[in-house]
């Protein structure tokens, strides 16, 4: 039996970062309705870790309500068998999803119209994208790219239609379809509460799940003993748009945990390998895939990467003063940077201690599930039984 749904409507907390005006009415209901019907058409889409396959979509027009289903394909469809680089060592990017737009309007109309907050806002200056035929930003790391063309191509597994969103809204339970069950989003927030448990660990061997039995059997804890109470703080989200874009950020996060648990099961039926050990094995395809998310989420929520100024001064500074130059730049109201906006493999380099929080994370997705009857029961990394 399942645990009773909390839903709440966060979409109306966010604001436009350079007023701090709130969204039109409009294009809240737009993610709402996109985020409900592509989590739903891509419910049984995922990838095993190392297979060869991607996932390509054809949105058939650029309509409000389309551009924001465009929103929510770059939020939630980053898969566990994208590689940055090979088993040599080489820059490949294998196995992006690829979204097509099917646009009747000119070039740059178009390239502005996806800038806006409302939808891509700053991946589109950083992810792969081909216009009518020209290519930008052919070396991008990162998992997601668009390819805006004039006609619908011919060979579409998946494409979507204006007809195919509305009538699908219409089906809907009109409360279920503008609010959002934040369960989910709750116990990912508590992750980051654990604090010196992961903090403390050695940036070393990261993906190693014996690292991370102290702080699972902690968190498990936690999950089983606290109740959930709702994501939203009225009056500190009416106050702080940190406080909104960091909570959405684990929203956006736990939207991809069916899908990374369907990709774990796909692997455990073609290798035979019992689920616990999968999810340990693949800890580093995880982690790599939820890096990926987190980039276009931090895009999309109008961070920008670091300018190389910025990134001197950041790592010519020491203990606190790094920190209160890193919140500093986090928290400008207006133009947001953070220094993790990168490739995996840079990150290795520039922050291996966040590294930890994501390899964590991706060990806690089956607790977490299981926790809220949204998988069936049965034991979790590092052993130990579940609920």
């Amino acid at each position: 039996m399942k645990k009773k749904v909390l839903r709440e409507r966060p979409f109306e907390y966010l604001r436009r970062l350079g007023d701090n005006q709130p969204f039109p009415a409009e294009t809240v209901r737009n993610w709402y309705v996109a985020r409900a019907y592509v989590l739903d058409k891509l419910k049984d889409t995922a990838f095993a870790p190392g297979s060869a396959e991607r996932l390509s979509v054809v949105v058939d027009g650029d309509s409000p309500l389309l551009l924001s289903v465009v929103r929510q394909l770059a939020l939630c469809a980053h898969y566990v068998n994208y590689e940055e680089y090979d088993q040599l060592g080489r820059f490949s990017c294998r196995n992006r999803t690829v979204v097509t737009i099917v646009t009747g309007k000119d070039k740059d109309s178009i390239l502005s119209e996806l800038g806006k907050e409302e939808y891509l806002n700053l991946l589109i200056r950083h992810c792969k994208y081909t216009v009518f035929g020209e290519t930008v930003n052919e070396g991008s790391y990162i998992d997601i790219e668009f390819c805006i063309v004039r006609e619908r191509p011919q060979d579409c597994p998946v494409c979507i239609k204006e007809e195919d969103v509305t009538g699908f809204a219409a089906a809907c339970n009109q409360e279920e379809l503008y609010s959002i069950d934040t369960r989910k989003a709750v116990l990912t927030g508590r992750v980051y509460k654990l604090g010196a448990i992961i903090d403390n660990l050695p940036a070393e061997d990261i993906h190693s799940a014996k690292r991370y039995i102290h702080a699972l059997d902690t968190f498990q804890y936690r999950l089983l003993a606290e109740k959930i109470r709702p994501m939203i703080d009225d009056a500190k989200w009416k106050s702080s748009q940190t406080a909104v874009r960091g909570n959405l950020s684990n929203l956006f996060c736990s939207d991809c945990f069916e899908s990374r648990a369907l990709s774990i099961k796909r692997f455990c039926e073609a290798s035979g390998m019992p689920e616990q050990d999968a999810w340990e094995i693949n800890n580093e395809a995880l982690s790599v895939s939820e890096h990926h998310r987190w980039v276009a989420d931090k895009l999309i929520m109008g961070f920008r990467p670091l300018l190389e100024q910025e990134r001197l001064s950041y790592e010519s500074l020491f203990g606190k003063n790094r920190y209160s130059y890193w919140k500093m730049l986090k928290n400008d109201s207006k133009a947001p940077s953070h220094i993790d906006l990168c490739s995996y493999r840079d990150l290795r380099r520039i922050d291996p201690d966040n590294m930890k929080y994501d390899s964590f994370l991706m060990l806690a997705i089956p607790i977490i599930l299981k926790t809220l009857c949204l998988l069936p029961s049965g034991r979790r990394p590092c052993g130990g039984k579940v609920g």
